[in-house]
């Protein structure tokens, strides 16, 4: 449940308000305080769904098995309408070993992960997969 105010600016606030309370089974006088305080702003969602990160579902796990990250680069990089040159030359590497990480032939270091994912504007976890073999 979650009571949604949305109130232009009025004698109380200076600025339009904004805001949610969510829970089970919200008091009702904390609805007519509400109301009382910002009247026609306040909407009741009764709706139960709880949102759950998508990290969390099956189908974004298998999903994530599937695309490993040299794949993941090339979609970000032609989604982003750019040249492996272009891209290369914005995280500073020559083309060939670019191109060598997209293939997939070199892994992807963390620190040029961060870079690419500077580059294209998404995280670097999309190109990153930690090499839980490697001894320290």
């Amino acid at each position: 449940m979650q009571a949604v105010v949305e109130a232009p600016p009025m004698q109380i606030t200076d600025e339009p308000v904004s805001f949610k309370v969510s829970g089970k089974n919200i008091p009702k006088p904390v609805i007519a305080f509400l109301d009382a305080l910002f009247p026609d702003s306040v909407r009741i969602d009764e709706d139960d769904d709880v949102l759950e990160p998508v990290e969390g579902m099956d189908w974004y796990k298998k999903a994530k098995k599937r695309i490993d990250p040299a794949k993941a680069l090339k979609i970000m990089r032609v989604n982003a309408g750019l040249t492996q040159a272009q891209l290369a030359q914005k995280v500073g590497l020559a083309k060939q070993n670019y191109n060598s990480l997209e293939r997939g032939a070199r892994p992807i270091s963390m620190l040029m992960s961060k870079k690419l994912a500077d580059a294209l504007g998404t995280s670097y976890l999309m190109f990153f997969r930690e090499n839980k073999s490697r001894k320290l």
